[in-house]
């Protein structure tokens, strides 16, 4: 009979959170990339994680984030910086 050893480190599961790359999120929105990086730099509530030179985004949190910025919101519920990307956008 064979027996198999487990290792005693402990296992690390890999963060769940998947991150898109610049080029990804502007394939999502349909933008210029160029579009995206401006974004990241001009909107202090986008979520992005900043490494070195590279900069990429969380899936889920920008993902919600998107969604605040729907139109068809509630009046009242949409802060004063997403009204001002929407008109940057229009």
């Amino acid at each position: 009979m064979t027996t198999i050893e487990q290792s005693s480190a402990p296992t690390t599961r890999p963060s769940a959170t998947k991150y898109l790359t610049p080029q990804e999120v502007a394939d999502l929105l349909q933008v210029d990339v160029s579009t995206v990086y401006h974004l990241a730099s001009r909107e202090r509530s986008m979520p992005v994680l900043r490494l070195g030179g590279s900069i990429r985004f969380p899936r889920e949190r920008l993902e919600r984030w998107l969604l605040a910025f729907e139109q068809g919101q509630p009046r009242g519920r949409q802060m004063t910086s997403q009204k001002a990307l929407q008109r940057k956008l229009a």
